[in-house]
């Protein structure tokens, strides 16, 4: 579990420098068989330590899940879906500015074009809710990414640092599409 929490720690420090998270945005999880290493709620993702995470079952409940972050259901959810073992949930500026007015967000840019074609843009569910987490685990189940208009994006791969590089990439082709 520690190699877990280490890889975890590096994306969230990522996230944190490149603007992709504020102080206390964002979540971090990865699948371990059948529990979900998910980061606290309120975690700084740009300072996690060994404590700002929490293991949990994916398929139930325990008195442990109020520690865990708000979008917990939607980590648990996608897991259940899908084969991802890795989920990263940022909330990029330039993605959120054009998630306002976007129903799908297409990059322009060689790079963005080739790695993500194309991203869905949603309706702004409440945060952590059973809809948000149906929503959002449908789209990933065919999907790397999925963007939450007026709030941020998640992505789903096989590894933490995959599924930050999705973002990475989208919000540097989010940026390019606005500066036109």
């Amino acid at each position: 579990m520690h190699y877990h929490i280490r890889k975890l720690i590096q994306v969230g420090r990522l996230l944190f420098e490149e603007g992709l998270v504020d102080a206390r945005a964002g979540n971090l999880s990865v699948r371990i068989g059948n529990k979900i290493l998910i980061t606290r709620r309120g975690s700084h993702l740009g300072n996690l330590k060994d404590h700002d995470f929490v293991l949990l079952d994916i398929d139930k409940t325990s008195v442990l899940d109020d520690r865990a972050s708000s979008e917990l259901l939607v980590h648990r959810e996608v897991y259940i879906k899908t084969q991802n073992l890795a989920i990263v949930h940022a909330h990029p500026i330039a993605v959120v500015k054009l998630s306002f007015k976007a129903k799908r967000i297409v990059p322009k840019d060689s790079e963005g074009k080739t790695l993500l074609k194309s991203v869905k843009v949603i309706p702004n569910l409440p945060p952590g809710s059973p809809k948000l987490a149906k929503v959002v685990s449908d789209i990933l189940s065919q999907e790397k990414l999925v963007v939450v208009r007026s709030h941020g994006v998640f992505s789903a791969d096989m590894d933490p640092f995959y599924a930050y590089s999705h973002i990475s990439v989208l919000e540097h082709s989010c940026k390019i599409l606005l500066d036109e």
